[in-house]
């Protein structure tokens, strides 16, 4: 391997993942829609009122780690929780909840067009030009959890939520708010510094510059993971790894590394090692904020299906061969054409002239595809900060 190789490959992995993220109108479009929907929720004629409902971002949406779907009809997936704060469990049942959240959207006559429901959640079905649904989680907060959490100095378990699941008796636990600080944590040093360097390129002060425009060598190789996972289990989506254990074991791996191969590299390298086994040899890949004895297992599916681990270690092989591949290739046209079957055609062909743009042969084509960033204030989600 070659420093030239390195560089190259360091930046159109840099553009392929500006490439896969989404926008910032599609960004800024989903926070006004969901922010829209606590409007609804928390209007003084609403039954719920009461409850303080609040609606927040959570998954890859909150961590910014989305990424485009690999065929161009397929839509975004925006996950929200609606945490209503007011409400204990005692008061309440799964159904009865469900059904509150979901009863107060189907007053709204344009939301009442839109709404479908699954199993855990809500889904509100945007018109087909936003190419996004919502997912709406009903939530009470996790009041045993939390006090744990506070008795031990834990502060990111102390957002912990009980969620509904129509097949299952007993409440199921989560914590997305402080998974996210979490993750944030794992990334601070960058976040901070590539924060600044943005503000200074733009003349702004830090605070001008909204966090979601911000995207670390953690979360851009998160998305390139995500990408190549995509294309090689299109055709196997069982097996297909989930986004939690990446984002997970990535967050683990990741040692702050300021340049993006480095980081992917690292991180393909540590994440097998990762994988940790419960008391009984279970693979284990524990929630970092849950405090209880028996933390969640995000690969607590691997126990039944001992096949999904076996594809998960064959698909981080995988990656390996093929950042060796680009890594060994002998000119740029090669390491390209190396890309093309792993990541796609288009993208890889976007990320090209991005990054190297004296290659193309149309100035023009170029300028459709090249970024741009305006400074305007950020929108405030209803609720906790994300």
């Amino acid at each position: 391997m070659t420093q030239e190789r390195h560089n190259e490959l360091r930046q159109l992995f840099q553009e392929l993942a500006e490439s896969l993220d989404i926008s910032d109108a599609q960004y800024e479009a989903a926070v006004k829609h969901y922010e829209a929907v606590g409007d609804w929720l928390n209007k003084d004629d609403s039954p719920i009122a009461e409850y303080d409902p609040q609606i927040y971002p959570q998954g890859s949406f909150r961590l910014g780690t989305m990424i485009k779907p690999v065929n161009d009809k397929d839509e975004y997936d925006i996950d929200l929780v609606c945490e209503l704060k007011a409400l204990r469990k005692e008061n309440v049942t799964q159904k009865q909840l469900k059904d509150m959240v979901g009863d107060r959207l189907k007053e709204n006559e344009r939301y009442r067009k839109m709404l479908k429901e699954g199993k855990r959640c809500w889904t509100l079905q945007y018109a087909d030009s936003a190419r996004f649904h919502m997912d709406i989680l009903p939530a009470i907060p996790d009041d045993d959890i939390n006090g744990i959490a506070r008795e031990i100095g834990a502060n990111l378990a102390q957002s912990a939520i009980l969620i509904t699941d129509r097949e299952l008796y007993n409440w199921q636990r989560s914590n997305p708010v402080g998974y996210a600080e979490w993750f944030k944590e794992r990334t601070r040093v960058q976040f901070d510094a590539k924060r600044m360097l943005l503000a200074e390129s733009l003349r702004a002060s830090i605070e001008d510059v909204p966090e979601y425009k911000v995207k670390t060598p953690l979360q851009r190789s998160i998305q390139i993971l995500k990408r190549h996972r995509d294309i090689m289990f299109k055709d196997d989506l069982g097996n297909r790894p989930i986004s939690i254990i990446i984002t997970t074991l990535a967050g683990h791996a990741y040692n702050n590394e300021a340049d993006l191969l480095d980081a992917l590299q690292n991180i393909v390298n540590k994440m097998p090692g990762l994988i940790g086994r419960d008391e009984q040899g279970n693979a284990l890949v524990a929630n970092p904020v849950d405090v209880t004895d028996h933390p969640e297992n995000f690969a607590d599916k691997w126990r039944k299906h001992p096949e999904l681990e076996v594809k998960f270690r064959e698909w981080i092989q995988q990656v390996r061969v093929d950042l060796d591949a680009a890594l060994r290739a002998g000119d740029l046209d090669d390491m390209i054409e190396n890309l093309k079957p792993r990541f796609g055609d288009r993208i890889v062909n976007e990320a090209d002239s991005r990054a190297f743009p004296t290659r193309s042969s149309s100035v023009s084509a170029v300028a459709a595809v090249a970024p741009s960033i305006s400074i305007t204030k950020p929108s405030k989600p209803w609720g906790r900060e994300s």
